[in-house]
């Protein structure tokens, strides 16, 4: 597996930014790939998160903040958001609780992941 992670950089990079979120959140990270959360919270209302997009500048704290990665808490209470500004590889993520979460679209292309975190400019 350390031979797979080697062999290419930003799934590589991925997995330390999975790391980060962990160790910053102290908490253990279900292995759902998540692309699409849909969120109604009593501070913004309705909003649609999608990684590859920019945040909703209701709950962005820094306009133009683009969502990098989506995970989840391992006992899925909780969903944290990455951005290019907060808990991809400083400061927290954006956290949502289950009770905001209306949906959740889960994403097996690792292809558009890799492209997220290359457009980011997270890499080895």
């Amino acid at each position: 597996m350390t031979e797979n992670n080697n062999s290419n950089p930003l799934e590589s990079a991925f997995e330390r930014m999975r790391s980060f979120v962990a160790g910053t959140c102290s908490r253990s990270l279900s292995t759902k790939s998540i692309q699409v959360l849909c969120v109604d919270t009593v501070f913004a209302g309705k909003r649609r998160i999608e990684v590859g997009q920019p945040l909703d500048p209701y709950i962005a704290h820094t306009l133009q903040e683009r969502i990098v990665a989506i995970f989840a808490t391992e006992a899925l209470d909780q969903f944290l958001v990455c951005t290019t500004h907060r808990g991809a590889w400083r400061d927290m993520p954006y956290i949502f609780g289950k009770q905001e979460v209306t949906n959740i679209q889960e994403s097996t292309n690792t292809e558009k992941q890799a492209q997220v975190l290359a457009h980011a400019g997270i890499s080895d």
